[in-house]
């Protein structure tokens, strides 16, 4: 990568577990409710039933509204 030579610049450094944990909430609790609220639970479970399974990865084939509870490896799979 071309960050190789730089001091202090290692990704694995400064990015910890804490602030991946904290995007992936703010995700979920903040971004994925605002879309819910501008587009519609129907039109956003229908934009995301509509999406090609991949290998690796949850297909959300009844949409994304109905889920009750949510945990990690689900909020990657929506991001």
């Amino acid at each position: 990568p071309f960050w190789h030579d730089w001091l202090y610049a290692d990704p694995s450094q400064f990015l910890t577990l804490e602030a991946l944990h904290y995007w992936h909430h703010q995700f979920w609790d903040h971004d994925m409710q605002w879309c819910k609220h501008a587009l519609g639970a129907g039109e956003l479970d229908f934009q995301f039933s509509v999406l090609l399974p991949i290998t690796g990865f949850h297909h959300f084939n009844q949409g994304m509204t109905k889920l009750k509870q949510v945990g990690g490896c689900t909020q990657r799979d929506a991001q």
